[in-house]
Order: C-alpha cells, then structure tokens, then sequence
C-alpha cells in the first residue's frame, strides 16, 4: 500500500463511508483508483465499549448521559427498585432498567458502582457471587479483563477486595464536582477533574473513559485517598458553612439571609477569580496581608460580643493566613506580632 495511504487509514480510525478524494503523485497511483480502494478498505475502528451502571442517583445519570455521548454502549442500570432505574434510563437514553443485580452487568466491559459509600461494599460482593456463578466458576469469557469502578471520593478501591480477588479490575473514579442538579452538572463536565485510583488496568480505564466524556483526571494514592476527600468537602461544604457564619454576621447587621448572600457573593466569586488567575499567596486579601493589628482585635472583639462561638473560627483561619503571608516572604517579626494579635485571650470587661 501507498506510504499516503497508509497514513490516512491511521489517521482516520474508522470504515471510509465514501471515497475519500485526496491528491496523489499521477506516477505512483491515479486519483480515482486510490479513491476506490480506499473506499473498500476495511479500517481498523476502536472497539466500542459497553458500560453497566449500578446506582440511578444523580452522579450515575450524568455519567451515562455522558458515557452514550461519547459513544459508549449502556448496559444494565440497576437500581433498587424498577422505577427509579427506569427513571435512570429515561435519563441516559438508553440501557435496560433493572432492580437486581444479575450476570447480565457482566456482558460490560466496564462497570460503574455509583451507590452510597456504605451500600459499595455489599455490592461488590454481590457481584463477585454473581461473576462466580458463571460457566466453569471464571466469570464472563473475555480475552480483557472487566473493570469495575466505583465513584466514592472518601472510599478507596479496596472496597471492591471481593472482586479483586476474582481477577477483575478494580478502581475509583470520582468527579470532583457537584451534583445537586444533574442537567447542570453534564455542562460542567469540561471544567470538571477527576480523581481515579486502583489497579493499574482500572486506573488506564477511569482516565479513558473521563477523557472520553470530555473530563480531566489525577491519580491519588489509594491509601490516603480520604484526605484528598476531606480536602474536597472543605473547598465545597466547607464553603457553604463558612458563608452560612458569614451570613449570619450580617443578618445581625439587619440584612435577610438571602439579602446578605447577595452581597457576598461577588466577593467570593472575585476571590475564586483570583486564586485562579495569580495563586492563593497573591490573592489573599484583608488585615492580615496588610498587617493591620489593630483591625484583627476589633474583628475578634466584634465576633465575640455578638457570635462568640465563631471565635476560634475565625482566630483559625487567620492564623492560616499568617501562614501564608509568612511564606510570600513578611519579616518574622511582623509574623509573630500577627500571631500574637490572633492569639491574645479577650479582655472582658467588668
């Protein structure tokens, strides 16, 4: 074969529908003969992958949705009860309801467990019975080993130990977005990473398949993963309840809850910003960045004489914010008057 035609079938990946019209030296092969040829050529295609999905919550509709998007094959959407699952599917548009887990989920190539973290341990057992109970005891005749993923953030692939041990891979792929609507959710997928972590097969598959759905992706240590959790539950929950106590600082100041969220808002959002845009030791902002003393003990005065209890909150944070002024290179001697400022116990008055 032409070294041209060689290089448009690796760089097409699929059956040329029509005759493709390229330009070609005329001593080497005419324009219609190569046209023809490549026509009837039998183009090496990616295999499509076929994806099973246990749990029809929130974040396995968005990853379905996502997964038939980008081309993927749905299998069983197994839920608890047959409503919801064809509620699920509904959603995803396509794949087949189901309220048990048979060996059908294994006729997959991937599966995906998006259940509650306690509920991911139980499953993985049930489907390492039902693999068992395949022909010969050696689960579903493949010549690639299935994956199975789970989409917990706190838990780790050793949740999926029974499964492991029947020599399937395993691993997590968790989206480190939010899911409080679905149909927004989807739209954010571009903007969204995820963290993957398992077996090296499972960890190739995850990255795959977020790649796939148009995600980006990470690798944690399968051991630590529950403090990359808990740093994802303060940059999001964490928020919310720290703009709450904000909140409720300024209703005491006569606003609504809604009227003070309002406000607060294009603060947080132009901090965001600028985090992004220069990094969190340029973007910090306020009395500590400036080394303003005397407006930190009025700040923690003023928070003790109307919410006392958010003290030691505030005190928290603006020591972390020392910490972060002291590395972008403030004098120690203005680092330790800051922390001493944060620190000294408030005077009560007679």
């Amino acid at each position: 074969m032409p070294a041209l035609s060689q290089e448009i079938c690796s760089a097409t990946g699929e059956y040329a529908s029509r005759p493709l019209r390229v330009g070609i030296p005329k001593n080497r092969q005419s324009e219609q003969q190569f046209s023809i040829w490549l026509s009837r050529r039998p183009i090496k295609r990616r295999q499509r992958v076929k994806l099973s999905i246990i749990g029809g919550g929130r974040v396995g509709r968005v990853l379905g949705v996502l997964a038939r998007r980008a081309g993927y094959e749905i299998g069983e959407v197994v839920c608890r009860s047959r409503p919801p699952a064809a509620d699920a599917v509904r959603f995803i548009g396509s794949g087949h309801a189901s309220d048990i887990i048979t060996s059908a989920v294994f006729d997959s190539d991937v599966v995906i467990i998006s259940v509650v973290d306690a509920a991911i341990s139980p499953t993985a057992r049930l489907l390492a019975r039902v693999y068992r109970s395949e022909p010969g005891g050696e689960g579903v005749a493949s010549n690639k080993k299935k994956v199975v993923l789970h989409t917990s953030g706190a838990l780790s692939s050793d949740q999926l130990a029974p499964l492991h041990k029947k020599k399937l891979a395993v691993g997590s792929c968790h989206p480190l977005q939010t899911f409080e609507d679905p149909a927004r959710a989807i739209n954010r997928i571009a903007n969204t990473y995820f963290s993957v972590e398992g077996d090296k097969e499972a960890v190739r598959c995850a990255r795959r398949f977020v790649k796939d759905v148009g995600g980006k992706s990470f690798v944690v240590p399968s051991e630590i993963k529950g403090l990359y959790h808990a740093s994802a539950v303060l940059a999001s929950g964490g928020l919310v309840a720290l703009l709450s106590v904000c909140s409720e600082f300024l209703t005491t100041c006569g606003l609504s809850e809604r009227e003070a969220i309002t406000v607060l808002l294009p603060l947080v959002q132009g901090t965001v910003e600028n985090i992004g845009r220069v990094g969190i030791k340029d973007a910090l902002t306020g009395p500590v960045r400036r080394g303003d003393i005397g407006t930190i003990a009025k700040n923690i005065a003023s928070i003790d004489s109307h919410h006392s209890q958010w003290v030691e909150l505030y005190r928290i944070l603006a020591s972390r914010s020392v910490d972060i002024v002291g590395r972008g290179g403030k004098s120690k001697q203005s680092v330790a008057r800051l922390r001493r400022a944060i620190e000294t116990p408030i005077r009560i008055k007679d």
